[in-house]
């Protein structure tokens, strides 16, 4: 039995050293969203959109974008038109996705008020500048969302 007493106070206290600090507390927010030229935000609907997760922005035929939030809510931007100016958003030319924290799905359609401004393009520096207003539309149907959102990216080739 005393030989067993040491093992036991071994194994005792290894399983409480290597005890796991239980830390339920959310990551912080960002004060701000993103950094100059690469920073995506705006308010769909109801909810606030910050990308503090991931975001790209590359151009080829088109500038593709996509931001992720940290609650699982993805915004992705499909521009046509990236020269200054302002542009429709539709569902296959200058269009916007945003998929919302549980998945639903949120997209510019042929028709809609959806806009595009961008406001400043740099093509040395790969660096674009614009907001986009307007409505979104479920493709199961319901009520239209709100879109007030901007966007600063610098892009690959």
């Amino acid at each position: 039995m005393k030989r067993l007493l040491p093992f036991a106070l071994l194994i005792l206290g290894g399983t409480t050293a290597c005890t796991k600090k239980n830390d339920d507390s959310p990551s912080p927010t960002p004060a701000a969203c993103g950094i100059a030229g690469m920073r995506m935000q705006g308010t769909i609907g109801s909810d606030a959109f910050c990308t503090n997760t991931s975001l790209f922005a590359d151009l080829a035929i088109v500038l593709t974008s996509n931001g992720i939030m940290s609650n699982g809510s993805t915004l992705t931007l499909e521009l046509d038109s990236v020269n200054m100016g302002s542009y429709g958003m539709q569902a296959d030319v200058n269009s916007v996705l945003y998929t919302d924290p549980l998945g639903l799905a949120w997209k510019s359609i042929d028709g809609g008020s959806t806009t595009l401004a961008i406001s400043s393009h740099d093509t040395g520096g790969n660096r674009i500048q614009g907001n986009i207003n307007g409505s979104l539309y479920s493709p199961i149907g319901g009520a239209a969302r709100s879109i007030s959102a901007s966007f600063d990216l610098t892009y690959t080739e």
